[in-house]
């Protein structure tokens, strides 16, 4: 039921800010917009694809706090990574401005959640898996520039530390999922016609939802959960 009742109110939460953050896909791509977070006008269809991506990653936010201390802390992960994911598929980027904001609301929640529960060891493990993860696709972007951004980098620390807060196996699948569900729709797309191999892809949208699914169905074998 906890599980349930999370999913049901991360969702309902994300969908209401959709229109603000369906504004902030339009604002935050633009270097020269100084204050991007009133964010900018935006249109019917930009709104809805916006809501339907804030109803996933809310309902599986929700879904993997259920109605606990974390459910804070998760929402504001989804929240934050709507416009991102959206704004990485038009625009093959990952702004600072809410990379900086997932950082900052990552560090602060989990923290409050810890404090909330009195137990500080799934913090102390999240500090450490999000800047492992950090750390290893950081040489990844150094290897391969092309096909990996210093911001793809960023994400994946952020989600390393949600990811660890649930246990190191976590953050082995979680971030799994998301290089295999970028190859899978790399490989769609190449079948399909639609991109060569020089075509960039939305990477960051990949990892967001590899690591929330993971989580919000607890796809790690127990041993290592």
């Amino acid at each position: 039921m906890s599980t349930l009742v999370g999913a049901v109110t991360g969702a309902a939460a994300c969908v209401l800010a959709a229109p603000y953050l369906a504004r902030l896909t339009v604002s935050v791509p633009d270097r020269d917009e100084r204050r991007w977070w009133l964010g900018r006008r935006a249109g019917g269809r930009r709104l809805l694809l916006t809501a339907a991506a804030a109803a996933v990653l809310g309902a599986l936010a929700g879904a993997t706090a259920g109605w606990s201390a974390l459910w804070p802390a998760l929402i504001a992960l989804a929240l934050v990574c709507t416009p991102l994911a959206i704004i990485d598929f038009e625009h093959h980027r990952l702004p600072n401005r809410l990379m900086a904001a997932a950082w900052v609301l990552a560090a602060a929640l989990l923290t409050l959640a810890a404090a909330v529960r009195h137990d500080w060891d799934p913090l102390l493990r999240a500090v450490e898996a999000g800047a492992a993860v950090f750390a290893v696709l950081y040489l990844l972007a150094f290897a391969a520039p092309r096909s990996f951004g210093f911001g793809d980098v960023k994400l994946g620390g952020v989600l390393g530390a949600y990811l660890g807060w649930a246990g190191w196996g976590y953050v082995y699948y979680g971030i799994f999922a998301g290089f295999l569900f970028g190859a899978v729709v790399a490989i769609g797309l190449l079948a399909s016609r639609r991109a060569s191999l020089k075509t960039a892809l939305a990477f960051g949208s990949m990892l967001v939802l590899g690591a929330l699914v993971v989580l919000a169905f607890d796809a790690v074998p127990s041993t290592l959960g």
